[in-house]
């Protein structure tokens, strides 16, 4: 039983989940100021811009690469939303493998999976919009919160465990 135990204590400590260490930079904008925002806490990267005034085909392009293969959230919004009139949302691997492409009217959010070391083009292309402000936020999304499982597995785990040796015990 104290084997046990102490196999599952340390299973509990070695187990970890390393969510990616994203990186978002700004690659320019046409009809647009671009912005980046630095709030990189690992797994969250931010960038946006501003357009001045009414312009049709304004675009904003900017690239993220992760250090690991991951599924991240990827979400476009616009302020004030009603003065977007459409858009072509676009991510793609620079290296040709893979686009896909979303005609939009507003705010959007979808999600993908980034493999490491290879970099995306998150851009949106043909814009028309009347004056706005436009963000872009790349969030790692953590499959299985390994460690909170754990802590919640291994008591239960020790109560099935004991509930076993107290009906041996009862039986004897």
């Amino acid at each position: 039983m104290k084997k046990a135990m102490l196999l599952c204590i340390a299973f509990l400590f070695s187990a970890g989940a390393n969510s990616a260490t994203l990186d978002l930079t700004a690659e320019g904008s046409n009809g647009a100021t671009q912005q980046q925002v630095t709030l990189n806490n690992n797994n969250v990267v931010l960038g946006g811009g501003v357009v001045a005034s009414s312009m049709t085909n304004w675009s904003s392009m900017f690239n993220v690469t992760s250090d690991t293969t991951t599924s991240v959230d990827i979400e476009w919004s616009f302020n004030p939303v009603r003065n977007l009139v459409s858009a072509s949302l676009a991510i793609f691997a620079l290296d040709g493998s893979f686009t896909e492409i979303y005609n939009i009217t507003g705010d959007f959010t979808f999600s993908a999976v980034l493999l490491a070391g290879k970099t995306y083009g998150l851009d949106i292309l043909d814009a028309t919009s009347h004056a706005l402000k436009y963000d872009v936020s790349v969030s790692s999304v953590s499959e299985v919160p390994v460690p909170a499982a754990l802590f919640l597995f291994a008591p239960a785990l020790l109560g099935l465990m004991a509930l076993r040796r107290q009906t041996k015990l009862a039986s004897a």
